[in-house]
């Protein structure tokens, strides 16, 4: 699935570059660059936290179930 290809990337710049200029647009870029790193990594631990739930789920449903018995033999 292919969202943008390099025309709008290129689009995207040259509106970046003309609205932010060429002074301020390292930082902005930097500053972005960071908030995506920190969203990913924030996505990466919450699939992980879905994961370890899934797989104690699963762990769990696969144990036999312990009946006890009250009988007395």
């Amino acid at each position: 699935m292919n969202l943008a290809g390099w025309s709008e990337f290129l689009f995207i710049g040259l509106l970046a570059f003309i609205i932010i200029g060429p002074k301020d647009l390292p930082k902005v870029l930097y500053t972005c660059g960071r908030f995506f790193q920190s969203l990913r990594r924030l996505s990466n631990e919450f699939m992980a936290e879905f994961e370890t739930i899934h797989h104690l789920k699963e762990l769990e449903d696969s144990k036999p179930l312990k009946r006890k018995d009250n009988k007395n033999d």
